[in-house]
């Protein structure tokens, strides 16, 4: 069997290696002697530096930033107006009912009617007052039915709730009352009688409400038996 092979490089100086070599290092060093400097760059003997010398005051100050600029004015808001009032709407005062003013009288008739006799003689009795007053219901019963064909009037109290006012020949009853169909109803009426009080020549008329039954006694109204 045969062993492992072995190299070995050997380093045999030679006189004129030596030489050699120590002569290209000597020439080497000459030459990096004899090469120009290189150029200081232009400029820089010239160029100077200003120096500001300052107080701890102005060195202070100087390092503060700079103030912030001030907001723009923003001009007050002005209050708002209150719009103008408007005129508030005038109250109406209530507007009273109408009278119903007939052109045609109804009493005159009636009391031709021979069915009319004891009526016409008992008219004769009374007092000139009382008969006009007693014409003048007549007048309203004849009216009010004439009216409302639903209203069937029997009587009529012209006092029921303020006396009459008897003026000349004329009558104004604001507080009257008729029945009809065994009720009440409040009722104002002016009656006016010719100059002998003998006879209507006009009348106007206003019904009302029913009056309520728990008022008929203190009224003087007369329960329908």
């Amino acid at each position: 069997m045969r062993g492992p092979v072995v190299v070995t490089l050997r380093d045999e100086a030679s006189p004129w290696g030596i030489s050699t070599s120590v002569v290209l290092h000597i020439l080497f060093a000459a030459t990096l002697a004899l090469m120009p400097l290189p150029k200081r760059p232009t400029g820089l003997e010239d160029e100077r530096v200003s120096v500001d010398i300052l107080t701890p005051e102005q060195f202070e100050a100087s390092t503060k930033p700079p103030p912030a600029p001030a907001a723009p004015a923003v001009p007050e808001a002005r209050a708002a107006e209150p719009p103008p009032a408007s005129n508030p709407p005038k109250t109406q005062p209530p507007v009273a009912p109408a009278m119903i003013r007939p052109t045609r009288m109804l009493s005159a008739k009636t009391l031709a009617d021979p069915r009319s006799k004891q009526a016409r003689a008992d008219l004769e009795t009374f007092a000139s007052d009382e008969r006009m007053v007693q014409l003048c219901n007549l007048e309203a019963m004849d009216q009010i039915r004439q009216w409302r064909a639903d209203f069937r009037p029997e009587q009529v109290v012209p006092y029921a709730t303020a006396e009459e006012k008897i003026t000349d020949t004329t009558i104004a009853a604001d507080g009257a009352a008729f029945r009809s169909r065994r009720n009440w109803y409040s009722l104002k009426f002016k009656c006016q009688l010719a100059q002998d009080g003998e006879s209507v020549i006009g009348f106007e008329f206003l019904v009302g409400d029913p009056v309520a039954r728990d008022k008929w006694d203190e009224l003087g109204l007369p329960e329908v038996h």
